[in-house]
């Protein structure tokens, strides 16, 4: 069926109302508040035009003059990625047609076709965004991490994470990085190129290699799920990776599961697995209450968490449950470090 979209329209969400506006000359998104009308008839046809839209454009720079009449609110993005998402792979669509239905109907899954490595365009428009952050140079640095982490708190706040119900604080000496964010970051391009480029970033970055952060290549993630997953209707069938990192074997699932589970020992890569979420498979993120009901309830899914954590190996004797892990929901932070001295185990040797 075709018809005609403005991208965004904050008319297509249930959740939220418009974004706020912000004091400039120019639009400070891409596509962002640009009225652009588009004639919707196959996903590879929007698709393309996305990409040649994002790939002639120029990108956007920090404006010093640019800033928020009033403070962001929580989700005020989540219109915009619901109007992209609805022009390319149609997930968060899905998933309400699913959520007002109250069961599993429909002929199957909006398959995402991933790409097998990291898009030159989104890459650089996401390092782009990491070096808004601080004021001076570059984000890779001492700091790395912390704006890694800074980021995707931003990112969840944005995307209206119950979790995340707080604008984070910024950065020592990254004061206005959030209003820099909001002119240089663009949501249709990560959905134009739908990739785990989180897993890149972080396995380059100096923190990373450190931790032993190692994320396995999206190609072999493919082949991994379409061996595990056999059936020809595994929509109700359970996911679980327990070392899940940036969530790339839960992206790759999602093509053939609603019910998708991970655990990890780090805080900020499970943030990015979030994100991910939000970004290309919404039942990760807000998983349907009719498969998964006891565990959406926080009590049931911190007493599981909780026992999980107390049956822990010889090396993990000094650290508890993390009391944050709520933040974390539906995904959960099982454990957490409680000395500096701790030493934490390298990914190759779980």
């Amino acid at each position: 069926m075709s018809f005609r979209k403005s991208i965004p329209s904050t008319k297509c969400s249930p959740f939220i109302g418009s974004a706020p506006k912000r004091t400039s000359r120019s639009h400070p998104r891409v596509i962002g508040e640009t009225t652009i009308c588009f004639a919707i008839k196959v996903n590879s046809e929007n698709l393309a035009t996305l990409r040649r839209f994002i790939e002639t454009s120029q990108p956007r720079k920090c404006r010093p003059d640019c800033w928020a009449k009033k403070s962001l609110s929580h989700g005020w993005m989540l219109p915009y990625l619901l109007a992209a998402d609805d022009f390319t792979w149609k997930r968060w669509s899905h998933w309400y047609d699913l959520m007002q239905a109250g069961k599993i109907a429909g002929n199957g899954i909006p398959q995402i076709q991933w790409c097998s490595h990291s898009n030159s365009t989104a890459r650089k428009m996401l390092e782009n965004t990491l070096d808004s952050i601080t004021r001076h140079g570059g984000w890779k640095g001492w700091s790395s991490w912390s704006y890694f982490n800074y980021l995707m708190d931003w990112l969840l706040y944005a995307f209206g994470h119950p979790g995340h119900n707080a604008e984070p604080k910024e950065p020592t000496g990254a004061e206005g990085a959030g209003d820099r964010l909001y002119q240089v970051f663009n949501v249709e391009t990560l959905l134009a190129y739908p990739y785990d480029l989180f897993g890149d970033i972080l396995a380059e970055n100096q923190h990373g290699r450190h931790a032993g952060f190692f994320p396995t290549p999206m190609n072999v993630v493919e082949a991994i799920v379409r061996m595990t997953i056999q059936d020809d209707d595994a929509r109700t069938k359970t996911v679980c990776d327990p070392c899940v990192g940036t969530g790339r074997m839960l992206l790759a699932a999602s093509n053939y599961s609603y019910r998708l589970y991970g655990a990890d020992i780090d805080g900020t890569v499970i943030k990015a697995t979030l994100v991910n979420g939000y970004l290309y498979a919404p039942w990760l993120v807000k998983p349907f209450p009719f498969l998964d009901g006891p565990n959406l309830n926080p009590h049931w899914s911190a007493s599981v968490s909780d026992s999980l954590a107390r049956i822990k190996p010889d090396y993990y004797e000094n650290t508890t449950p993390d009391p944050n892990g709520r933040i974390y929901e539906p995904i959960k932070k099982r454990i957490c470090v409680k000395t500096a001295s701790t030493s934490r185990v390298p990914r190759s040797e779980r």
